[in-house]
């Protein structure tokens, strides 16, 4: 069976997907977004393209998703 792939050419296995939908759970959780929102979305791919440069420690993903987060909404902020 061939793994999943994403937008690059790292393939994703049965286990890197597992640990992506942990982090990706806990990240709805901690926002309160439903899983299937735009925005939940936009993050889930930010996971994945995060675990495919190379970030593969769940604590390490779900911080660089919470940093995702913040300085998104940093952005939006009026000076």
């Amino acid at each position: 069976m061939r793994p999943l792939q994403a937008s690059s050419t790292v393939p994703l296995y049965p286990e890197d997907l597992a640990a992506l939908q942990r982090v990706f759970d806990r990240l709805c959780r901690d926002y309160r977004w439903p899983r299937d929102s735009a925005q939940a979305q936009r993050y889930g791919r930010m996971l994945i393209e995060e675990y495919q440069a190379g970030t593969r420690d769940e604590w390490l993903l779900l911080r660089a998703g919470h940093s995702f987060v913040n300085r998104s909404h940093e952005r939006r902020r009026p000076a």
